[in-house]
């Protein structure tokens, strides 16, 4: 990969836990009980759109981070590396319908009272479509978790793959059951991993360079 797109993918796939974390700390509520998602868009309304729309850049970013940590991994660990950058695009592109789908929710609740609107969100949510993927979300961090051991197996530290999978899952557990100080904790720990895999992958060119220099200089 050319350095203009090693540091472009580098930079989304730290970023994206840092943006995550920002839009956590803005959400007054990850619950997914409708009355209390109304009653906090009634209450905070700048503070929820502020984290939506943190939300669904944080998703874009993580997405380009995790096509280019899969390219990178693939070299030494192919197949983990592949099936884990499909599995963790798919699952934030259902994250990205979703948070698409919850963006709708701000204009819903100024236009309708408390009780219309949680009805309304009620029905949106419960419906077929939004059901059927919501289980399915969760296959980005199993995605992701599975790109952290591919990152072991191509050479970073087993203490950065095991944040990457702990990271991954537990963000997932943060997320459903509406706990912020885990989502916060699991991104710190996945932020932590990802910038000792960013690392390792920047730097081996690097060192692998310099040891062919050493080597042509010891021929001639």
């Amino acid at each position: 990969m050319s350095s203009k797109s090693t540091i472009a993918g580098a930079a989304a796939l730290l970023a994206a836990p840092i943006v995550v974390i920002a839009a956590t700390l803005a959400q007054p509520t990850l619950s997914d009980d409708t009355a209390k998602q109304v009653a906090a868009l009634t209450d905070h309304r700048s503070a929820v759109i502020a984290g939506m729309a943190l939300s669904m850049i944080a998703v874009v970013l993580l997405i380009a981070g995790i096509v280019w940590l899969a390219f990178a991994l693939a070299p030494r660990a192919p197949r983990l590396a592949v099936t884990g950058g499909v599995i963790g695009v798919l699952g934030s592109l259902i994250v990205l319908f979703e948070n698409s789908v919850g963006a709708a929710a701000p204009a819903i609740v100024a236009g309708l009272d408390r009780a219309q609107a949680t009805a309304l969100l009620d029905r949106i949510h419960s419906s077929a479509a939004i059901s059927a993927l919501e289980p399915l979300s969760l296959v980005g961090d199993i995605g992701i978790a599975l790109l952290g051991i591919a990152a072991v197996k191509a050479g970073v530290p087993r203490w950065a793959g095991a944040a990457i999978v702990i990271g991954a899952l537990g963000e997932g557990a943060g997320f459903a059951t509406g706990r912020k100080v885990l989502v916060i904790i699991s991104f710190a720990f996945l932020f932590t991993g990802l910038l000792q895999a960013v690392r390792t992958q920047v730097t081996r060119p690097a060192r692998r360079l310099a040891t062919e220099a050493a080597q042509a200089g010891a021929v001639s």
